[in-house]
C-alpha cells in the first residue's frame, strides 16, 4: 500500500514538473504576402532552417512552428526580379510578419513593435 502511494506520488510529481516545461513554446511563427507566383525563401540565420515557398492563390503565406531566432526573407518575383532582404525575427510564441514590397520594415505582431 505505501509503495502504491509512493508511485503515485512520483508520478504527480513528474507531472507537474513537466507541466511548465510543455508550457514554454520555443517556436513562433512567419506570416506574410506575395503576388501569385513568387517566390518566397526564408532562411534562418543561425539556424540552417530553409523553406522555399511558391505563392499562389491568394498570396498568403504562413509558416508554422519556425524556430526562434533572426531570419532573412526574400521575395522573387515572376518576373525574375528579387525584392531587397528582409531581416525578421521570430520569438517564442509570436508571429513576425513579413512586409509587402516597399515597406520599410518587418512587424512582429507578439511585441506589436
Amino acid at each position: 500500500m505505501f509503495s502504491r502511494l509512493r508511485r503515485i506520488a512520483g508520478i504527480a510529481l513528474l507531472a507537474a514538473l513537466a507541466s511548465p516545461v510543455a508550457a514554454q513554446s520555443s517556436s513562433g511563427n512567419i506570416t506574410g504576402e506575395a503576388k501569385v507566383g513568387d517566390t518566397v525563401t526564408i532562411t534562418g540565420v543561425d539556424t540552417g532552417f530553409r523553406r522555399e515557398l511558391k505563392i499562389d492563390k491568394d498570396g498568403k503565406y504562413q509558416v508554422r512552428r519556425v524556430p526562434t531566432g533572426d531570419y532573412q526573407v526574400v521575395r522573387v518575383h515572376k518576373d525574375g526580379t528579387i525584392d531587397p532582404v528582409q531581416s525578421i525575427v521570430v520569438r517564442p510564441g509570436g508571429t513576425a510578419r513579413v512586409m509587402e514590397s516597399g515597406k520599410d520594415e518587418a512587424k512582429d505582431l507578439f511585441n506589436g513593435s
